[in-house]
């Protein structure tokens, strides 16, 4: 029988790790702790996909995996040893891709297809815009790019362009049928044109499917010499350049991911073919729990978790991935909770030194390399992306803001501009990631950010836009007509990508004041939490009976957890980095170039630079050069995605690999690791009390593949690397890895992991916190108490330079209680347990 969630396995599947790899591995997760292997999306993707967040069928299983009996195999294999599986489904988005049958089959048959109704498409606004060309559509033509095949199999004829094909609409298919002649088929194309009925597909494509060669070879050459330009103009969807994107886009998209098309899961048959597979493999017991990808993408997420709620039980737990802002409380939703990003922004911020923290800010605001004020800087963020690559999302929020406001836009002097400007206003201010109001109503937590947005607005905005933005929140608050509740529900549901790509793809990549602090779903106005403030916190999720996941690695985080913990030891002792960066200045300048007046690297991309080194060191020129990329990409500062920059790019690169390698910046590498070994011990010290409390707070441990042993990766695809699983399946056997801090880091995770296994307190029970005074080391305890049951569990958060020797306090170290002793009988930790079986 499969056991309740109490440590979660995270695996990223694609064809170079595949269902029977992961089989492999259940004796050692079996062994190590695990009950759930934590699966990312299995379903069909685009192929070669290294994440699967790409669907391309929601109702089949990858091949590439290992398919169907790959996985049943793979499920059995955890069920002998009582494991289970959390599986990562994606109700949000599917491929918008030639592999995807569901989006073809709306490509060929139109707003008419039934398959229009899985996706989020405003056909009002015309023909299915498909921004897919490397040029304008005219050039592309002009150099005969795009042809026309027949595909002989499916009874199809597509356009093709490079590994992508679109499908003809029946009408066009029955013209060129007519020219050569066969009249059947192509009589059989017309009436499915004009009837719209499925059976008459299937009978139109039997026909087509079963063409003789002289008939397939005539068909051939029609479609040869067919006028390419007027037969696109006839299609349900229109090819244009890559660029035209952000401006014309009439589907709902994954953020501004072009290739993942929003689906209308709100829509009962959607839900259903959404959810077919998964709820299938619940029914058979090959599935036990489900994570949901991008709740906030959804229409109406508390209406879709009580869907799936009561379609898969009370037993089936459900958790979310939502990013909750500090101070945001997860809605009552009939859920287990989220998967965790406020929890390791929690642990990290407990270790972050707030004093430390204020004066490597002010040294960076002193250089002028940071100016103006949080708040602001975030809008400004926002903006840029609203009116780059999410503006075709905002003209279309524009629109439906316009109407009906005739009246109130003669009164007020108010102008379309205005509206739209109003418009990006509510969504550049928007303090969380959304608002859940639908059409029964909204709740006190919706009014009061609508009154955040409304008093953000009218503190910095002009006011013509300002009086835009209080109509646009009347009709947030008060919606009359239906084109009302449309803008209420996209402006929900764009609010989270404004915040996404503004903060996180932006802001956290321009903001290096301590980059432990930069992840998804912190705040750079909270870097540091209180004991205090960590006790309220954890108190209530015990309280809530919660089995949210608690991760210090996903595979979306910006660094692994050994970057992390050491950029947090350097807070602990300012000094030491502030002399470090006044130092590496004078070292680094030789390596940074100049372009008309401009340092290449400028002084804050050689400061992130610098900072990066120092959380991941030793590191590759390979894996910094990827990371360097993504950083000045999402920036937008020099470069983008759009438009790279190649010049500037290729001078940070050098920068980096000159740190790295050159001969000449031998003093600079020296003074990194005299820096790196006087931290050390902090930064040991913050890995190790990161990793015991989230094995011991309230929820469950999430292992991201590969971080029982200590991590420093930088964010994807660095954090996605093939693991070393014979190294760790020695560890597991008693073979010390290579470096003393992996063995360390991998007996205490073990040790926590079978702690939780026999003891019910880390699993249910409540949560006390220690009265004790925190003092320079930042003393942090607690107890988990159920029945007879309990851990006791104190740690250090902090390690000044001049700490000495570290021990836990005397008189905690009380009779009755069974120390665990993992690190030695002198570690600077407690972890003790009394009632436990075993």
């Amino acid at each position: 029988m499969t056991q309740p969630l109490r440590a979660t396995y995270r695996l990223q599947f694609h064809r170079g790790f595949t269902f029977a790899d992961a089989q492999a591995l259940v004796p050692y997760l079996a062994e190590l702790g695990i009950s759930h292997l934590y699966a990312s999306p299995i379903t069909m993707a685009v192929p070669g996909s290294t994440h699967g967040y790409d669907v391309a069928d929601p109702t089949r299983i990858n091949p590439e995996l290992g398919g169907e009996e790959g996985f049943a195999r793979l499920a059995a294999a955890l069920a002998a040893r009582g494991m289970g599986v959390l599986l990562d489904i994606v109700p949000n988005h599917m491929a918008a891709s030639s592999h995807n049958p569901f989006w073809n089959d709306m490509l060929e048959g139109g707003p008419g297809s039934p398959a229009a109704r899985v996706f989020d498409v405003k056909w009002e606004s015309g023909r299915l815009l498909l921004p897919l060309l490397g040029d304008p559509l005219k050039a592309t033509l002009e150099a005969g790019s795009l042809s026309l095949e027949a595909d002989y199999a499916l009874g199809r004829i597509h356009v093709a362009y490079a590994e992508h094909r679109f499908p003809l609409r029946a009408m066009s298919v029955a013209e060129m049928l007519r020219v050569v002649g066969v009249e059947a088929a192509a009589a059989a194309f017309e009436r499915v044109e004009t009837s719209h009925r499925d059976a008459g597909l299937g009978a139109a494509r039997a026909v087509f499917t079963g063409l003789g060669e002289s008939e397939r070879a005539a068909l051939d050459a029609v479609l040869a010499q067919a006028d390419l330009a007027a037969l696109l103009e006839a299609q349900h969807w229109r090819l244009a350049w890559w660029r035209t994107a952000a401006h014309d886009l009439n589907y709902r998209r994954f953020f501004n991911i072009t290739d993942l098309a929003g689906v209308r899961v709100e829509d009962p048959e959607v839900f259903d073919l959404v959810h077919r597979l998964p709820l299938d493999l619940i029914r058979r017991g090959l599935v036990h729990g489900l994570r949901i990808d991008h709740i906030d993408g959804l229409v109406d997420p508390a209406g879709y978790c009580a869907r799936l709620r009561a379609v898969v039980g009370e037993d089936v737990p459900l958790l979310v991935e939502k990013i909750l802002e500090p101070g945001e409380v997860l809605r009552p939703w009939p859920i287990e909770g989220t998967t965790g990003y406020e929890r390791l922004n929690d642990i990290n911020a407990l270790c972050v030194e707030p004093e430390g923290y204020r004066r490597f800010e002010e040294a960076l605001r002193a250089r002028h390399l940071l100016i103006g004020a949080l708040p602001e800087r975030l809008a400004s963020a926002k903006r840029q992306v609203l009116d780059a690559s999410l503006k075709a999302e905002v003209d279309i929020l524009a629109t439906l803001a316009r109407e009906g406001l005739d009246a109130a836009m003669q009164a007020g002097d108010l102008t379309d501009t205005a509206i739209r400007d109003g418009v990006v206003a509510l969504l550049a201010h928007c303090p969380v990631y959304r608002s859940y109001a639908t059409p029964d109503g909204h709740a006190e937590e919706d009014l009061a950010i609508w009154e955040e947005i409304r008093a953000r607005i009218e503190a910095t905005e002009n006011p013509l836009t300002a009086a835009a933005a209080r109509l646009l929140l009347q009709r947030l608050e008060h919606p009359e007509r239906p084109s009302d509740h449309e803008f209420r529900s996209r402006f929900q549901q764009l609010s989270g990508p404004a915040m996404a790509k503004g903060f996180e793809d932006t802001e956290l990549y321009r903001y290096p004041v301590l980059l432990c602090a930069n992840e998804v779903g912190g705040s750079l106005d909270h870097p540091s939490r209180t004991a205090q403030e960590m006790h309220a916190l954890n108190a209530a999720r015990a309280q809530a009976g919660l089995s949210d996941l608690i991760p210090l690695a996903t595979h979306d985080t910006k660094r692994g957890p050994g970057p992390r913990a050491r950029l947090a030891a350097l807070s602990h002792q300012p000094e030491h980095w502030l002399a470090f960066t006044e130092e590496a200045r004078e070292l680094v300048a030789p390596h940074i170039g100049e372009e008309t007046g401009m340092a290449m690297p400028d002084p804050l991309d050689a400061h992130m630079i610098v900072q990066t080194l120092v959380s991941a060191w030793p590191i590759t020129t390979e894996r910094m050069a990827g990371y360097i990329t993504k950083a000045l990409r999402e920036a937008k500062r020099h470069s983008n995605w759009e438009t790279p920059n190649a010049p500037y790019e290729e001078a940070c690169l050098a920068f980096a690999a000159g740190l790295i390698e050159a001969p000449e910046a031998a003093g600079f590498r020296a003074r990194l690791e005299a820096l790196l070994a006087a931290i050390a011990p902090a930064g040991r010290l913050v890995g190790l009390t990161q990793l015991i409390l989230q094995h011991t707070l309230p929820g469950t441990p999430d292992l991201y593949q590969g971080t029982e042993f200590r991590d420093f990766s930088l964010v994807d695809p660095d954090n996605r690397r093939p693991v070393d699983w014979t190294a760790r399946q020695a560890a597991l056997r008693g073979d010390d890895p290579n470096e003393a801090g992996d063995a360390e880091y991998f007996r205490l995770t073990r040790a926590l992991l079978a702690l939780r296994q026999r003891n019910g307190a880390l699993t249910g029970g409540d949560y006390r916190p220690l009265d004790m005074e925190p003092g320079r080391l930042g003393w942090f305890g607690f107890e988990r108490w159920r029945g007879e049951e309990a851990v006791r569990v104190v740690v250090p958060t902090r390690l000044p330079a001049d700490a000495g020797e570290v021990r836990v306090p005397a008189e905690l170290r009380e009779s009755g209680w069974r120390v665990l002793d993992a690190l030695g009988p002198d570690a600077p930790f407690l972890i003790a347990e009394r009632g436990a079986a075993g």
